[in-house]
């Protein structure tokens, strides 16, 4: 699979966005590549303003009003912030950047070739059983069994359901690398990063609302962050503690009922820190070399080899080219029986979105 890179020429972009007074998909675009800052945002949208004021007639006071009408943004200047409605405009944004507009459909699930679950409908029908849905219900079989059986009022023995295809859901732990390097040498891997998750996050909820969502962030440690802050996403002065990410990812996945349950795991680094100890005596131990430490690659990959005996399934998007990455996740992949992906930054949206609900219908 091709890699490519990419710095973005942010003023580029958002001259052309105003120069076509598409102000809306401006200020979204600044809200994904900014982390959710809607004071810098209107920090370059007024710069830009003075610039572009003649030529469109672009008002940043007039915008600020209307994003406060939409209930876009809240806050008075100097303090403003997304609402919830604009985190999820945020998040809608990003699944058709990512994703493309999707196609008109009902919720979609996991097809598997027998009867019973949540699927659709297969033209069968049989008696009723505890558990069962009452939307199931065959009104018209079960009346006439009562009209049959001739009894005074409708028994249970008389109900019938009908047949589904058998479906289920899926639980995903999404584990993204907030590392130093994720925004190195001009290269920024966060954004793409927080995009698909976003994206992910909107495109599970419109057509797979019964799966589960678990993001965790991974520097020198592991913190959980809800879907609605995904828009906030960002890296900071970090190491990679990979064991400890695999680790919380397994813990989140056996307390969840779904039976396909999975691991995606975006990053752009070798292991370079891992936890010793436990409790207060757990300390920090960071590998500042060039190669791959033996004692932190030995513990991440016994983490992962764990994995095919929880019946957790990882996949690894490797957002750079380093072959100590490379060389250290063909062994990852090995023991968890993974799969990896040299992930290009412009495309990452597409890829996530191929291996993970391929197979599934919306």
């Amino acid at each position: 699979m091709e890699r490519t890179y990419y710095h973005l020429d942010w003023r580029e972009l958002l001259n052309r966005l105003a120069a076509d007074d598409r102000m809306d998909e401006l200020f979204q675009q600044l809200m994904a590549m900014l982390a959710g800052d809607v004071e810098e945002a209107f920090r370059q949208m007024e710069e830009l303003g003075k610039e572009m004021r003649d030529q469109i007639g672009f008002d940043t006071a007039e915008f600020d009003r209307r994003l406060r009408d939409t209930k876009v943004i809240s806050g008075e200047p100097g303090k403003r912030t997304l609402t919830d409605r604009g985190r999820r405009a945020l998040r809608e944004s990003s699944l058709e950047k990512v994703f493309g507009k999707l196609r008109a459909g009902g919720v979609g699930e996991h097809r598997l070739p027998k009867a019973g679950g949540r699927g659709e409908w297969n033209g069968e029908v049989r008696p009723w059983a505890a558990g069962d849905a009452s939307e199931d219900l065959d009104f018209t079989g079960s009346w006439l069994n009562h009209l049959r059986a001739g009894g005074e009022h409708l028994e249970h023995d008389d109900l019938m359901v009908r047949e589904r295809e058998n479906a289920t859901g899926a639980a995903t732990v999404l584990l993204i690398d907030i590392s130093h390097s994720m925004t190195l040498y001009g290269e920024d891997r966060i954004t793409p990063a927080r995009q698909v998750a976003m994206a992910y996050a909107e495109l599970q909820r419109r057509r797979f609302p019964r799966d589960t969502l678990d993001v965790l962030l991974f520097g020198d440690d592991v913190r959980a962050v809800p879907v609605a802050d995904l828009g906030f996403i960002t890296n900071g002065p970090f190491h990679t503690n990979t064991c400890e990410a695999l680790r919380r990812a397994a813990e989140v996945l056996v307390k969840r009922h779904q039976p396909t349950k999975r691991v995606v795991m975006i990053t752009d680094g070798k292991p370079t820190a891992l936890f010793k100890g436990v409790g207060s005596g757990r300390t920090l131990m960071i590998n500042s070399g060039y190669g791959l430490d033996p004692e932190i690659v030995t513990a991440t990959l016994n983490q992962a080899a764990r994995y095919p005996r929880l019946r957790l399934d990882l996949t690894v998007f490797m957002v750079a080219s380093d072959p100590y990455l490379e060389r250290f996740v063909s062994r990852l992949t090995e023991v968890s029986q993974g799969r990896a992906f040299r992930a290009s930054l412009g495309t990452l949206g597409d890829q996530v979105l191929k291996e993970l609900f391929r197979g599934r219908r919306g």
